[in-house]
């Protein structure tokens, strides 16, 4: 494909050993040619790194490859804007290690994000692989592969706020816009809540109907662990992008829309026994003219810290 501007693809790996090679061979793979490859071990304990080296030493040195290799887990977003400060390409991809590109999709989505230059992402479906081997799309279709819900662009923003509709491991960034917003907020454990917000609010963006991404589900994935028992590392990251948004946003359907995403992480946050970050929910809920019975019965649960997690746990495992 002729080239449209360089892409950086950054494959971040953290043990995934079984995986790391799948996930780079991939970007080899690519038919888009005009890309660089940037490799980060983020401290792994397992074979990864070697991994990563025996693949770097076969590969067929086509397009230009540079490699991390860290001792220490450092934190995730701090470690990507650092590495991405490195770079100089025109479209940015962050691959995780245990994830996998399909060999059309940087060329589909930069055909997408280049018609568009005030655009701050492209997005598109992805195969999400269970640990049991079942295999589904991001975004349920027809039998006759045909988005069953239709995306629009115009209230992109509200609807993040309510629900998570995109797929963070199909993003390709406008590394210009990427770098202009300062990458990602060092100050949060996870990354893509807060950057969609934060880009879709200032920024067009763009979707590619196509299947781009082998996502894998797996217990030690960072996802699977968004509420974890007692001690999530990802709620208090959560709680403060929804507070970050609550700024950004400028009418009341939108502050009904992350009411609605307030609550589902209330929820959550009552039911893993994680009360700090419930506490933070329920006072933003009020900030936000939350009313109701529902409301009620969470604030009564918080403040007698009701743990019944070992079902929650039960139940989502």
């Amino acid at each position: 494909m002729e080239s449209l501007g360089k892409v950086t693809v950054i494959c971040t790996a953290f043990n995934h050993e079984d995986w790391i090679w799948e996930a780079l061979e991939s970007v080899a793979m690519q038919d888009y040619h005009d890309k660089e490859l940037v490799i980060v071990d983020n401290g792994s304990s397992d074979s990864t790194a070697e991994r990563i080296k025996d693949w770097v030493s076969q590969y067929s040195g086509l397009f230009p490859v540079k490699t991390y290799f860290f001792e220490d887990t450092r934190p995730y977003c701090q470690t990507f804007n650092e590495v991405f400060a490195e770079t100089n390409g025109d479209y940015l991809v962050d691959l995780s290690g245990d994830d996998v590109l399909y060999p059309d999709h940087l060329s589909l989505s930069i055909a997408q994000l280049s018609q568009d230059p005030e655009a701050a992402f492209s997005f598109s479906d992805a195969y999400l692989l269970e640990s049991s081997g079942s295999i589904t799309t991001f975004y349920k279709r027809n039998t006759f592969g045909e988005l069953r819900e239709k995306l629009h662009m115009g209230t992109i923003y509200e609807t993040l706020l309510r629900r998570s509709i995109i797929c963070a491991a199909t993003m390709v960034f406008n590394a210009k816009i990427f770098r202009k917003e300062s990458g990602y907020d060092e100050s949060l454990y996870y990354e893509d809540f807060d950057i969609q917000i934060r880009m879709a609010r200032k920024y067009h963006v763009v979707f590619s109907d196509h299947v781009g991404v082998l996502k894998r589900e797996h217990e030690e994935s960072m996802s699977a662990n968004q509420y974890q028992r007692y001690f999530s590392k990802m709620l208090p990251s959560t709680v403060k992008v929804c507070e970050k948004a609550l700024e950004l946003n400028q009418s009341q359907d939108e502050n009904k829309a992350l009411l609605e995403r307030v609550l589902f992480e209330l929820k959550h946050a009552l039911w893993s026994a994680n009360f700090s970050a419930a506490d933070q929910l329920i006072q933003m809920a009020e900030r936000l003219h939350g009313k109701g019975l529902k409301l009620k019965l969470y604030k009564a649960w918080a403040k007698f810290k009701l743990d019944i997690s070992w079902l929650y746990v039960s139940v989502t495992s």
